[in-house]
């Protein structure tokens, strides 16, 4: 009787601290985009989450490329906004950030600048963890990325 209620008390607490996850990171691939410039600069003017900042100094890494003989960019992400709310049985999170990109070319006397903003959301409904709804806003940050990344590509500097 006693290991009969240690393993019921042992299978009790064990499913108590399950904190698996219903929901998956995004996994994510951006285009890479190339300016007619020999240097870029990213300026991040607001305090981002730590997951954006870092996706964001990557893509800009990793995925924006130069290629000139003259000139710079300055690529600045300013107001960014995040909002949490509450829907029926579920919450909702909205993400938005603006952006001015600068061409710079001395030689030619050419100036050249791109202003847009991007914005997605991501929704959880029904019965979620606190785990299941930071997932659910990392995988948000990451679609905003994703979609700065695809508008840019679009517009063919």
């Amino acid at each position: 009787m006693i290991k009969t209620l240690f393993f019921l008390f042992s299978f009790f607490i064990a499913g108590c601290n399950a904190n698996e996850s219903i929901i998956d990171p995004t996994k994510y691939e951006f285009d890479t985009i190339s300016f007619d410039v020999v240097q870029k600069k990213l300026i991040i003017e607001p305090e981002l989450p730590d997951h954006l900042q870092l996706l964001l100094n990557n893509w800009f890494e990793q995925k924006v490329k130069i290629n000139g003989f003259d000139g710079d960019m300055k690529f600045i992400i300013f107001d960014f906004d995040q909002k949490e709310s509450e829907i029926i049985d579920g919450k909702r999170v909205d993400i938005s950030m603006s952006f001015n990109i600068i061409l710079n070319k001395p030689t030619l006397s050419q100036s050249k600048t791109l202003r847009g903003s991007v914005s997605t959301f991501g929704t959880l409904s029904g019965e979620f963890s606190i785990k299941d709804f930071e997932t659910i806003i990392r995988n948000t940050q990451t679609n905003l990325v994703q979609n700065l990344s695809e508008y840019l590509k679009s517009k063919s500097m």
